[in-house]
């Protein structure tokens, strides 16, 4: 089914999230319990339908390229290097290749932005003259730079909840440790194991995090609370597992990795609340590897899966299973390759390359350094 590109806002120019001025066009960067914790209403639906709409072509092959999070305003948050010899630059991204410079003139080095919530506020690093800094951003107020535990001079906010606290690690000489942050920027160590590296990659309202801890043997874990650390587990035969997304209803995806003598074998795995089983989502057609990069409320999971095609951006239900967004929508001249986020009203960020560029067989990782990259948002059609 061919759906048309469309705008979902007015075209808009790129300025300055926090002061004037005008962006040249840029580059993405982006890129996861306890028995209180609930089920999601996993919602027995039909194939979904999807309207594209076009965000961003970045036309500078060999950078590099993270988009992370999306909130229900379908602003796309990550970051931008026209030009790699110069810094890169955090950005918002919307609809018709508009963007706003997040930290702008506050920031002097290269800054990233992770995530973002629906009143927009952003979190994010920057790179200092010493290490990466964590950094949250507000409209109308500017950029804050979040504090840090004793023996730590480094760290990365990956995430933010509705009630503005985010969550990441803090590195130095104690070690990357994992943190969260009050909503005024004060830092909270959480429970770790010894000295084993360990990151906290996502948070919900309830103060429910997620993250991944080890060195040699990397494991998913949860914090709920903000209490004691648990952890996940990995699939049957596998070795590593990271949990990368949280909802509200304490539903976690991730993946698991390291299969037997396969150390790059992949699954995208979902853990039921509670702490309970870990399912394996599978892949699609002709595929072994898959990975899951977010879940919402609605129990729709969205990642990348190798297949006879190459690798593909897909969705996943309890009801459909998991589906190529490729076959849902058809935008003309691209590949979807990933699905990096989705928000609460099932509106998903993808990324992928031109259909002509390259071996059709290909991952994306090895595209991604040949090929104009492209930023599209798919609008679920109610």
């Amino acid at each position: 089914m061919a759906n048309s590109i469309q705008a979902e806002r007015p075209r808009r120019q790129a300025t300055r999230f926090f002061g004037s001025g005008v962006l040249c066009w840029a580059l993405v960067l982006v890129a996861g319990m306890g028995a209180s914790l609930h089920a999601p209403p996993l919602q027995a639906q039909g194939r979904p339908s999807y309207t594209a709409i076009e965000y961003a072509k970045l036309d500078n092959p060999g950078a590099i390229t993270v988009v992370r999070s999306m909130n229900s305003a379908n602003e796309v948050a990550g970051g931008f290097q026209k030009d790699r010899r110069k810094a890169s630059s955090a950005l918002l991204f919307f609809a018709n290749n508009a963007v706003e410079d997040v930290t702008g003139e506050q920031v002097a080095g290269s800054s990233v932005a992770y995530g973002i919530n629906d009143q927009g506020e952003v979190v994010g690093a920057f790179n200092s003259n010493v290490s990466l800094r964590p950094f949250r951003a507000v409209r109308k107020v500017g950029v804050q730079e979040l504090a840090l535990p004793s023996g730590s001079n480094g760290g990365i906010a990956y995430a933010i909840n509705e009630l503005g606290e985010a969550a990441g690690y803090a590195s130095g000489t104690a070690g990357i440790r994992p943190v969260w942050w009050t909503r005024r920027g004060e830092v909270q160590l959480l429970p770790s194991i010894g000295s084993l590296t360990t990151r906290a990659l996502d948070l919900n309202d309830r103060g429910d995090i997620v993250g991944v801890s080890g060195d040699n043997v990397k494991t998913a874990v949860a914090w709920p609370r903000k209490g004691g650390l648990i952890s996940l587990g990995t699939l049957t035969g596998f070795i590593n597992s990271e949990a990368v997304s949280i909802t509200e209803n304490g539903a976690i995806v991730g993946v698991a990795t390291g299969f037997g003598n396969f150390p790059n074998r992949s699954r995208a795995v979902l853990w039921q609340p509670g702490g309970g089983s870990i399912r394996d989502l599978g892949a699609l057609p002709g595929g072994i590897d898959s990975r899951a990069r977010d879940l919402n409320n609605r129990g729709e999971v969205v990642g990348t899966s190798n297949s006879t095609a190459g690798d593909r951006a897909f969705v996943w239900t309890a009801a459909t299973g998991m589906l190529d967004l490729n076959a849902l929508v058809t935008v003309p001249g691209l590949v979807m390759t990933d699905a990096l986020s989705i928000n609460k009203k099932g509106d998903i960020v993808v990324i992928g390359h031109d259909a002509h560029t390259g071996d059709a067989t290909q991952s994306h990782e090895q595209m991604d350094h040949h090929a104009a990259r492209r930023i599209y948002v798919l609008r679920l059609r109610q």
